[in-house]
């Protein structure tokens, strides 16, 4: 086999150096106390940098991605940093989470796509996207369905989801470890809506996602579907009235610099799952997944109950701000008017109406 320039130049200059080396032992005499010293010491450098080596190959390192800011009061990024430190714990180091923020993945649609297709390896995005996927799992979109954590936990936590979950992962590819939470949404803009009337006509931006349309069409509002990215500018230029969301993000994206209310409609919840490839699980030994899964549901655990007692702290931060909270909102008027749209009809039947029938069950128990 002929060898190319660069090695011919290397061989030389090592066979160089192994001459002008054995030359100068030679010429102090080369004795075996130095030698004998010296080697030692090239074998102990030689073993850490081979200790060094292998522990860097052994480590496995795993990327999460999400589409908000890396702030502390992120709500996305919360869970991330729980699982990261839970994983990190569990496995002694020898499993890292590099935790990818700002949609620098893409957007939450593109990631769960992304883990269909082995791209992506692991997201933490909100719920309303895997509806996408199947519709079954909109049971967690309803609008005025889950009046309080506790019922929205007895859901989250029932086997009724978590089979829903099993086969999500058979059909799609991606497998959901477990749930975290942004809490409940509620309107932001520059007014008050308190009222069913204060929707009347009032543009506002939802995500893309057919149950956050009807919703808000239920209400008289003009929902309009706009890439999250957007909300800001399009803000500041007027062309949407007003946004929904939970107020975590608000404080967390700084949207308090140009929204003056926060409307306390809490017309949905939103929980968020934190999904990984099936084909990244399906490679990881049972040991490793017994870790990712731990660490998950001691991630999700401590985010829920972060989001629950950080809800009046972020209010007082938004007031500090200069917003405005509105809490005595006609829920139950807004809740009247999904109904009487027909919102919960359609949906039994799009998610289905055993599941749907098993899941209001629950609730009621």
């Amino acid at each position: 086999m002929r060898l190319s320039k660069r090695m011919r130049r290397r061989n030389v200059i090592a066979a160089a150096t192994a001459m002008a080396v054995s030359f100068s032992l030679c010429a102090c005499g080369g004795s075996q106390t130095s030698a004998g010293a010296g080697t030692e010491t090239q074998k102990t450098e030689k073993t850490e940098t081979t200790e060094t080596k292998a522990e860097t190959a052994e480590k496995l390192v795993i990327q999460v991605g999400h589409t908000e800011a890396d702030s502390e009061d992120s709500i996305h990024h919360k869970m991330c940093t729980l699982f990261k430190q839970y994983v990190a714990e569990l496995s002694d180091g020898s499993i890292d989470i590099e935790i990818i923020p700002s949609a620098s993945l893409g957007g939450e649609r593109d990631m769960v796509e992304g883990m269909q297709l082995g791209t992506i390896e692991m997201a933490s995005t909100a719920n309303m996207v895997i509806s996408n996927f199947d519709p079954a799992f909109s049971i967690l979109d309803l609008p005025y369905v889950y009046n309080d954590y506790e019922s929205a936990y007895t859901v989250l936590e029932s086997d009724e989801l978590q089979q829903l979950m099993d086969k999500f992962a058979e059909e799609s590819s991606v497998r959901i470890l477990a749930y975290g939470q942004g809490g409940f949404r509620d309107v932001i803009s520059n007014k008050a809506v308190t009222s069913l009337d204060d929707f009347n006509g009032m543009k506002i931006r939802v995500p893309e996602s057919d149950i956050y349309l009807s919703t808000f069409k239920a209400m008289n509002a003009n929902p309009t579907p706009l890439a999250f990215n957007d909300v800001f500018t399009s803000l500041q230029q007027g062309t949407i009235d007003g946004f929904e969301i939970v107020p975590a993000v608000v404080l967390a994206n700084g949207y308090y610099e140009v929204c003056s209310h926060v409307s306390l409609t809490r017309h949905l919840y939103s929980p968020n799952p934190l999904m990984i490839s099936k084909s990244l699980w399906s490679s990881l030994t049972e040991d490793q997944q017994r870790i990712m899964q731990e660490a998950a549901d001691k991630a999700a655990a401590e985010q829920r109950k972060w989001e629950e007692d950080q809800e009046q702290n972020v209010f007082d931060q938004l007031k500090e701000k200069g917003m405005t909270i509105d809490e005595d909102v006609d829920v139950e008027a807004m809740k009247k008017a999904c109904a009487n749209a027909g919102i919960y009809d359609t949906y039994r039947e799009t998610i289905g109406a055993d599941f749907y029938d098993r899941v209001m069950n629950l609730m009621q128990k």
